[in-house]
């Protein structure tokens, strides 16, 4: 008889939408501590999450499409993997929907719960709905729940910062979000004056869009860091003292990490989708140009204090 031991996690979502399920994760492999927890992503956030949480991941660009398809034709390392697995968590799927239908033909002794990507704001926080959906598995809900309170107090415990360093992440997935770049500029001419360090953190997005001007300009204040996978992102917000960003992908990675985040909101609903971590500022202004920097700039050297007293209490206790 086969032994199955694997928990999948199936996502196809933005980065922001993903970061949020790592708690059903880190809960499932607590719940299951003999089991194989396994992200079906793109690889490029499989890798993420095998960084960040060590979890195992399958790129869903591997021959998963084929669920889609009313005659799927899955290749044998999905079937096998498939075959194995004691629970699904869908986010991907609806029940009844021909990806539901096929999961549930391929994996008929699996437990198949198709979760939620998105909700009405009435919902609440978009981490109450992964609690929301588990429902008809209590255990899981606590243990998901546990670890959002985890995450809530302490982050994912990889935060290592460096004292003074200040990134800030001017893009998101929609123009609309973002604060000025202008403003972005002129907090780390701020920031600069005041002796932090300054690190810019574009993403492909915004080194297609931006002009090369200007990011030699912020090159002028600071360093400019172009991380090219999400590991390196990863790998570059541990360091943070402070970071600063719109209400983006990387600003919810930030927060879970542990770095104090100061994250900027225009229209979206901060109620929803606000970062989780033991140290987030949220700032809502509709529009978002009339966010003033002054604002900005007193929070961030407000947390930057805070982590320095942190960081030299930490020292006097080592010596």
């Amino acid at each position: 008889m086969l032994f199955r031991r694997n928990v999948l996690i199936l996502h196809h979502g933005a980065l922001g939408d993903f970061v949020v399920t790592l708690p059903l994760a880190m809960a499932m492999g607590r719940m299951y501590p003999q089991s194989r927890i396994i992200y079906v992503c793109p690889s490029e956030k499989g890798r993420l999450a095998e960084k960040a949480i060590r979890v195992e991941s399958s790129d869903i660009e591997g021959g998963w499409h084929s669920l889609f398809a009313e005659t799927p034709k899955v290749p044998e390392p999905v079937a096998k993997l498939l075959a194995g697995a004691h629970t699904i968590f869908s986010f991907i799927s609806a029940p009844g929907d021909v990806c539901g239908r096929n999961l549930a033909a391929i994996a008929p002794h699996a437990a198949i719960f198709h979760m939620t990507t998105r909700q009405s704001p009435a919902a609440g926080h978009a981490s109450q709905w992964l609690l929301d959906d588990l429902k008809a598995l209590p255990a899981a809900a606590e243990a998901v729940r546990q670890m959002l309170r985890s995450i809530s107090d302490r982050g994912l415990g990889s935060h290592r910062p460096i004292e003074g360093f200040v990134s800030l992440h001017p893009g998101s997935g929609a123009d609309k979000k973002n604060w000025p770049m202008e403003k972005y500029f002129d907090l780390a001419t701020q920031l600069k004056a005041a002796g932090l360090s300054v690190r810019t953190i574009l993403g492909e997005v915004e080194l297609e869009k931006w002009p090369r001007e200007q990011v030699v300009k912020f090159e002028s204040v600071g360093v400019v860091i172009k991380p090219r996978n999400y590991v390196e992102l990863f790998e570059e917000l541990v360091r943070d003292a402070v970071f600063v960003g719109n209400d983006s992908g990387p600003g919810h990675l930030a927060a879970m990490i542990g770095a104090p985040t100061i994250s900027l909101f225009g229209t979206t609903d901060p109620a929803v989708w606000r970062p989780l971590g033991p140290s987030v500022v949220m700032f809502q202004r509709d529009p978002i140009e009339t966010l003033d920097v002054a604002e900005v700039l007193a929070a961030v050297q407000s947390l930057a204090g805070a982590a320095k007293s942190a960081h030299s209490a930490v020292t006097v206790d080592d010596d």
